[in-house]
């Protein structure tokens, strides 16, 4: 298996949670009741995996080993991907505040969520497409079969370090509750 192979497998659990996202943004702009802790969750997700362990894997590991081999005809498109990062971050930290108001009984909190959840999710659609479909075919001409293994260890490695495996289950568990609730 290739390293981009796994960081797309990362992908496809991230393109349910917008899903499932979406969903709790159409009940609160129905004016529905939505449950918090799902949402919550969610956005722990989006900190933790996403950000602390998805991110990583990319900026730290795929893209420094990709920096040593890229042609300068290929632009700066692995700056562009870590700006997206950067303002995916700021989305989630402003999503995250925004329900600590709406918990308070903060009604107008309500925009704020759901500005922030539906920019955070029209980022991610276009970034994962663009790494997906661009970027990670060039890492997979560039990069050694060696390299690609490599970068799996790494990735191990790391995402034991820093979410640990009972983390990583319960994020996948997290996923299919939450598919089977709000996608079925």
């Amino acid at each position: 298996m290739k390293a981009t192979e796994q960081l797309k497998r990362e992908h496809n659990a991230v393109k349910i949670t917008i899903r499932v996202l979406d969903k709790i943004c159409k009940s609160l702009e129905a004016g529905q009741k939505i449950n918090l802790d799902d949402l919550e969750q969610l956005i722990d997700f989006y900190k933790v995996f996403v950000d602390k362990c998805h991110h990583v894997k990319e900026e730290s590991m795929l893209f420094a080993a990709m920096q040593k081999s890229l042609d300068p005809s290929d632009g700066d498109r692995i700056g562009a991907m870590m700006k997206d990062h950067v303002s995916g971050r700021n989305y989630i930290r402003d999503l995250a505040k925004a329900v600590k108001e709406y918990k308070k009984g903060d009604t107008n909190a309500v925009q704020a969520i759901l500005h922030n959840a539906r920019h955070y999710m029209t980022l991610l659609i276009q970034h994962i497409d663009i790494e997906d479909t661009v970027l990670y075919p060039i890492a997979d001409k560039r990069l050694s079969p060696q390299m690609h293994e490599d970068l799996l260890r790494e990735f191990d490695d790391f995402e034991l370090r820093e979410i640990g495996i009972d983390k990583h289950e319960a994020y996948h568990h997290m996923i299919e509750r939450l598919r089977d609730i709000y996608l079925v």
